[in-house]
């Protein structure tokens, strides 16, 4: 018997070492899984989706499957970009930056010391409907008041922000399908030719699809109605 307890203390010593090992792998895991964030969805329908991305200093985002998209940073951050597998280094963004991805599988690290958010708005089709009655020739940009900036257009997208002041209005003008998203809270009067004249109420963070039509709007709040027009060609 006394020549067994060697043996079994050794046994037991192995069990657990091996246990201790397991444990701390599994626990390292659980760790590096919860530090993989996952987009929010914002929005979303049959064309087109809006995500936001926000991710702290040292968290990474879940690698995942993206189509053509646009980035539309709302921080000022410094990120590690990883495109199917391989690190592209890292990239700094400013507020209010906007730039285009192609369908590809990524990820991305936040390298930085402040917190990285950014808006992914997403193409889930390669053509909108109706795309020969569209032009943007007469959309909001066309008018001569200064609420409206054009900050990006190329062949997919083109970017637009618009800031109204309480009691201002905006003139009768077209639009293609469009994502709106809000950067303020705010209530508008709006008007177009599909929905009548309707009043309601936005909160910063939130989007909405147009379709094509004529349209006119009025800021009946008392803050100023700041948001993104953002045209999917």
């Amino acid at each position: 018997m006394e020549k067994l307890y060697p043996v079994f203390l050794f046994a037991v010593t192995a069990v657990l070492i091996l246990f201790t090992a397991c444990t701390s792998k599994e626990r390292k895991s659980i760790e590096k899984e919860q530090n993989q964030v996952q987009p929010e969805t914002v929005f979303e329908n049959d064309l087109a989706r809006v995500v936001m991305v926000s991710l702290q200093p040292g968290q990474k985002l879940a690698s995942h499957d993206g189509a053509e998209r646009l980035i539309y940073s709302l921080t000022d951050y410094t990120i590690e970009w990883i495109v199917n597998g391989e690190s592209e280094g890292e990239k700094t963004w400013s507020t209010g930056d906007v730039h285009v991805h192609e369908a590809d599988t990524h990820t991305a690290v936040n390298n930085g010391s402040e917190r990285a958010d950014w808006l992914a708005l997403v193409r889930k089709t390669d053509e909108m409907p109706g795309t020969d009655m569209q032009s943007l020739e007469k959309d909001v940009n066309s008018l001569e008041d200064d609420f409206a900036e054009m900050i990006f257009d190329n062949e997919s997208f083109r970017v637009t922000e618009v800031r109204l002041a309480p009691g201002e209005s905006i003139p009768s003008h077209e639009g293609i399908h469009r994502i709106i998203y809000s950067m303020s809270d705010y209530m508008l009067e709006y008007e177009a030719d599909n929905t009548g004249l309707i009043e309601r109420s936005f909160e910063a963070g939130e989007a909405h699809w147009h379709v094509p039509g004529t349209h006119m709007m009025r800021n009946i709040g008392d803050t100023e109605a700041y948001f993104l027009v953002v045209s999917y060609k």
